[in-house]
């Protein structure tokens, strides 16, 4: 057989395999998709994921199941999430302990790498947290409680639902960029942590709105400030921390849609078409303002460096914390 034989043969064989990808992606969706939330029904993030599952369904022709997967501080659901099939068919609803399950694992081998082990799909919401105080606190503004901070550094308490969560590194963020410092007292659930700010046994608390606006609309609690970059669209009247003299402060917890990695590119695309397209509906922006979460759509392509860069900052944060 000539050279020029074999090469042409060779051509003709590989020709198949030209139109594969596109293919696959013709034949997906061809059963069920499941969407593992890493925590209890009715949360934040439950709700959310609730909220995509059926126009999701509609739109690929396919049932979507909401799979719950609380335990070990959302740790059993993202395991299970990464160690999926890469096939597009389990996805995962993301939050920051997507980046910090893994700095606090106490094995030496962590349980999953968040940028290692994900491939992104979509960002659709942020949850931005509220900096409260009891309603009969001394501090009416975030100047006053920073001041106090100053004051008497060490001495004035905040509370959080446990070393790492959420609650915790934003105050740790906070006094890193007040430069001032103020005592954790650590509790293990949210119920408690905020409740004895309520007694008025710890000066301040930062949590999500569904942990404290019940308790600021019963007259128990006040807001001095919410941790986003914008303003509450329930609350205007409450400014930002950054508006409260803290320039660049941010802390919320990214509401992300993530595939386990190596998912087929042609895959992620779809899904993330169509999760986008849902985000950016007005039902879904109106879902937004009565869940007090913002509203904030990425696709795939844009969010993947993200990830990379709230990858580093959780990473500092919790060196910060140590």
């Amino acid at each position: 057989m000539t050279p020029t034989r074999r090469l042409m043969l060779m051509a003709a064989g590989a020709l198949p395999l030209v139109g594969m990808r596109p293919a696959f992606s013709q034949q997906f969706p061809s059963k069920p998709i499941k969407i593992i939330v890493p925590a209890s029904a009715g949360t934040s993030i439950d709700a959310i994921t609730r909220f995509f599952a059926e126009p999701l369904s509609k739109r690929l022709n396919t049932p979507v199941v909401v799979d719950d997967r609380p335990g070990a501080g959302g740790l059993l659901g993202y395991v299970a999430a990464a160690k999926a099939a890469p096939d597009g068919y389990t996805l995962v609803l993301t939050g920051i302990p997507l980046y910090l399950l893994p700095l606090f694992s106490e094995s030496p081998v962590p349980p999953f790498d968040a940028v290692k082990d994900f491939a992104p799909v979509a960002r659709v919401a942020r949850v931005p947290l509220a900096i409260v105080v009891p309603v009969d606190s001394p501090y009416r503004s975030m100047s006053d409680l920073i001041q106090a901070m100053k004051n008497k550094p060490g001495e004035v308490t905040y509370s959080s639902q446990g070393v790492g969560s959420t609650a915790h590194l934003c105050s740790v963020i906070l006094n890193d960029m007040t430069k001032t410092k103020a005592q954790h007292v650590s509790y293990k659930e949210t119920t408690v942590a905020v409740t004895d700010v309520v007694g008025g046994r710890v000066a301040f608390t930062c949590q999500s709105s569904v942990g404290v606006l019940p308790l600021v609309q019963a007259g128990r609690l006040r807001i001095l400030a919410v941790t986003g970059a914008k303003r509450w669209e329930a609350l205007p009247a409450v400014p930002t921390v950054a508006e409260s003299g803290v320039p660049g402060f941010e802390a919320s917890s990214q509401i992300d849609f993530m595939a386990p990695a190596r998912t087929p590119e042609a895959v992620l695309h779809i899904l993330s078409d169509h999760i986008t397209q849902i985000a950016q509906t007005p039902q879904f922006k109106e879902f937004c303002v009565k869940q007090v979460v913002a509203q904030d759509v990425m696709d795939s392509k844009a969010l993947t460096p993200e990830v990379l860069r709230e990858a580093a900052r959780w990473k500092r944060i919790v060196q910060l914390a140590r």
